[in-house]
C-alpha cells in the first residue's frame, strides 16, 4: 500500500496524546471535497490518532477498490488533536494491465495469481486488488507477515491502464515457542501440535488465526481472552490466555425394570468413568462396565492418545468384553491408527478382532432341532475405517448443533468348531453331531457399515429440540445370534430391557424435546422408533417403538436424572407393569 510510512509512524507517536476526540481532515489535490462526502465519506470525529491511522487505510483501500488505482497520501499533518492528509486521488480506472515488478514467479505460481500478472490481459480492479489479497496471504504463511504489495509505475497501453507489481517481503519470521499464561496442566507439546506452531518453521499467518476457534473446540481448555504473538529478532511467540474447563465425567445409572422367572424388579446398573487428558497431552481414557441382565456384564475400555511424535497421527485401542450369563463370553479388540482433525475430530484406520468362545452349549436345542445353536464359536477380523465430527454449542446438555459418526468394516469371519457339538451322541446316528459344520462355511467374509447423526434444534432460550438417528447393517452368511446387534435400555431404544432385541441390521430414530431449567438441567418428553428383524420368523420387519419422560436436575453434588419409558413390538399393547425406571447420577470433574 502506497501511504507513506513516516505519517504512519508519527500518527502513531500521537496515540497516547489524543485520548479525547481527534479530528481527521481530507485535502485532495485533484478532487474536490464533495467527492469525500458521499461514497468516500470518512469519519471527522475519532477517538485517537490510532483510530485516525485506520481511517487513512480504509480510505485508500475504498478509493483503489473502487478503480482509483494510483490513490496515495502523499503528505500529512498532525499533532495532539488533528490530522490532516493530503491524498491524491488520480483518474479512475476499470481495467487495468497487470505487469510483474520484481515478484518471485514461484511465488506468483503458489499464490495462484500467475496468471493475471504475466497474461497481459485487462482485468477488473476489483480483480487486481484480489491479486495483491493474494500475494499478500501466501507471504504471510510462508514467513513474510509484514509484507506490502503495491502497485506502481502506471502507463497506458492502448486503451488500457497498466500498472506493475512490487513486492516487499521485509524480515523473515519463523515460530518460536507458545507462552502459557493460565491455571493449567496441559503441556506446551500438545497444544503445539494441536494448534500447528513448530518451533524454527516460518511464521503462518492462517495458524495463528485459527487459534481461537481451535481452543473453542477443546472440550477440555478455553480461552479467557484474544491470544497475542510477540515478534523479536526474526521469532514469533504465540502467546495463550487459556484456562481449564470440567471435561471429564463419572456416571452411575440404576434401572429398575418388570422382573421375569418370579423376580418382581430386575435392577441394573451402569457405570462410567470418563477422563480428558488427565496427563496433559490431549489423551481420552474411558471405561464402562454394565450389568444389564441376570448374570450378564459388559466392560467397555476405550483409550486414545494423541500426535504421536508430534504428529498429527494418534493411537487409539478398544476393547470389550460381553459375558451373555452362562452362554457365552465376546471378547472384542479394536487397535488402530487416528488422525485427528479439528477439536475432537478424528479420521480412524483400524484391525477388528471379535473372538466368541461358547462356555455353555445348548445341547437340548441341538438334539431337538438337529442343527447348530443361536450362538456359536467363531473369531473374526475386520479391517475398519471411522470418521468422527461433533459441532456442539455445550458437550454436556447442547442446545444447538449436531454430531456424526459413519464408520464401516470388512473382513474374515471363522467359524470354530465346538467339541461339545462335535463329541454330542446321535441317538438318531449312533454318531455325533459333526455332521452339522459341513452344511455351513467356516471361512466367508463379513462387512458391516453404520452411520450415526445426532441434531440439536434451538426453538428459543429454553426450548430445544433432540434428534437423532442410528443405523446398522451387517453381513455374513448364516448369522448367528452371538454376531447380531443388541438394542433395547436407556443408550438405545428406551422403553425396552436392556439388550433385548436381537438383529443384524436396524434404522432407528429418536425425537426429544426438551425444556432447559439451567445449563445442565432440563425437562424432557422423547419418542423412539427402530426398524428391526422380526425376532420371530427371523423373516421380515419389526416395528418397536416407546415413549416416555425424562429430567437431569443439577445440584452441588451433581446431576441427577430420572427416566421413565414404555415401550412395545410385535403388535403387543402397552403396559404400566411393563414401564421401565432408570435413576441417573453424572459428575463432572
Amino acid at each position: 500500500m502506497r501511504v507513506t510510512l513516516f505519517i504512519m509512524f508519527m500518527l502513531l507517536l500521537m496515540v497516547s496524546f489524543g485520548q479525547g476526540k481527534y479530528s481527521v481532515s481530507v485535502i485532495s489535490q485533484d478532487q474536490p471535497k464533495e467527492f469525500f462526502t458521499k461514497s468516500f465519506a470518512y469519519k471527522e470525529k475519532v477517538k485517537d490518532s490510532a483510530q485516525a491511522v485506520q481511517e487513512a487505510r480504509d480510505l485508500i483501500l475504498k478509493l483503489r477498490t473502487a478503480g482509483y488505482a494510483a490513490c496515495s497520501v502523499d503528505s500529512a499533518i498532525a499533532d495532539t488533536v488533528r490530522a490532516i492528509l493530503y491524498i491524491y486521488v488520480g483518474e479512475k480506472v476499470d481495467n487495468i494491465i497487470l505487469k510483474n515488478g520484481n515478484v518471485d514467479d514461484k511465488l506468483l505460481g503458489d499464490a495462484g495469481v500467475k496468471y493475471f500478472v504475466t497474461s497481459g490481459k485487462a482485468i477488473k480492479m476489483t480483480d487486481a486488488e484480489v491479486v495483491k489479497d493474494k500475494l499478500l496471504q501466501q507471504c504471510e504463511n510462508t514467513g513474510y507477515p509484514f509484507a506490502s504489495v503495491r502497485l506502481d509505475s502506471f502507463g497506458r497501453s492502448g486503451m488500457a491502464f497498466t500498472a506493475r507489481v512490487f513486492l516487499d517481503k521485509h524480515e523473515l519470521i519463523r515460530f518460536d515457542t507458545i507462552h502459557i499464561l493460565g491455571k493449567t496442566h496441559i503441556k506446551k507439546a500438545f497444544l503445539k501440535s494441536y494448534l500447528g506452531i513448530k518451533p524454527g518453521k516460518p511464521y503462518n499467518e492462517t495458524v495463528v488465526k485459527r487459534i481461537t476457534q481451535r481452543l473453542a473446540e477443546l472440550q477440555f481448555l478455553q480461552a479467557i481472552q484474544p491470544r497475542t504473538v510477540e515478534f523479536l529478532n526474526g521469532k514469533a511467540k504465540v502467546n495463550l490466555f487459556v484456562k481449564e474447563k470440567k471435561s471429564s465425567q463419572f456416571d452411575f445409572l440404576l434401572g429398575l425394570l418388570p422382573g421375569a422367572s418370579g423376580q418382581k424388579v430386575l435392577v441394573t446398573g451402569d457405570v462410567t468413568l470418563h477422563l480428558l487428558s488427565p496427563f496433559g497431552l490431549g489423551e481420552d481414557i474411558y471405561l464402562q462396565w454394565q450389568k444389564l441382565q441376570p448374570q450378564t456384564q459388559t466392560l467397555d475400555i476405550k483409550l486414545s492418545y494423541p500426535y504421536l511424535l508430534g504428529l498429527p497421527l494418534g493411537l487409539s485401542a478398544k476393547f470389550n468384553l460381553y459375558k451373555a450369563d452362562t452362554s457365552y463370553v465376546d471378547v472384542n479388540g479394536d487397535y488402530g491408527l487416528q488422525y485427528q482433525l479439528a477439536g475432537s475430530d478424528y479420521l480412524r484406520a483400524s484391525l477388528k478382532q471379535k473372538i466368541t468362545i461358547i462356555t455353555s452349549v445348548d445341547t437340548s436345542y441341538i438334539i431337538q432341532n438337529r442343527a447348530l445353536p443361536p450362538d456359536i464359536d467363531l473369531m473374526s477380523n475386520d479391517f475398519a475405517l471411522e470418521y468422527f465430527t461433533q459441532r456442539l454449542d455445550y458437550r454436556f446438555n447442547p442446545t444447538s448443533g449436531y454430531t456424526l459418526t459413519v464408520n464401516g468394516a470388512v473382513g474374515i469371519r471363522n467359524i470354530r468348531e465346538n467339541s461339545g457339538i462335535t463329541g454330542l451322541y446321535d441317538e438318531v446316528t449312533g454318531g455325533n453331531f459333526s455332521f452339522l459344520y459341513d452344511s455351513i462355511k467356516l471361512k466367508t467374509i463379513e462387512f458391516s457399515l453404520g452411520l450415526t447423526v445426532e441434531k440439536y434444534w434451538k426453538l428459543a432460550a429454553r426450548h430445544t429440540i433432540k434428534t437423532n438417528f442410528d443405523g446398522k447393517y451387517f453381513y455374513a452368511p448364516n448369522i448367528f445370534q452371538n454376531e447380531m446387534y443388541r438394542l433395547g435400555g436407556i443408550n438405545s431404544l428406551r422403553g425396552f430391557d436392556d439388550q433385548s432385541i436381537f438383529t443384524p441390521y436396524y434404522a432407528m430414530g429418536n425425537v426429544e424435546y426438551r425444556f432447559l431449567l439451567s445449563k445442565n438441567s432440563f425437562f424432557g418428553a422423547f419418542f423412539n422408533a427402530a426398524l428391526v428383524q422380526n425376532s420371530v420368523t427371523r423373516k421380515g420387519f419389526d416395528y418397536p417403538y416407546g415413549f416416555g419422560v425424562s429430567a437431569a436436575i443439577e445440584t452441588k453434588a451433581g446431576i441427577f436424572g430420572i427416566t421413565y419409558a414404555m415401550g412395545t413390538q410385535l403388535g403387543n399393547k402397552f403396559t404400566f407393569n411393563s414401564a421401565k425406571i432408570h435413576f441417573g447420577y453424572v459428575n463432572y470433574f
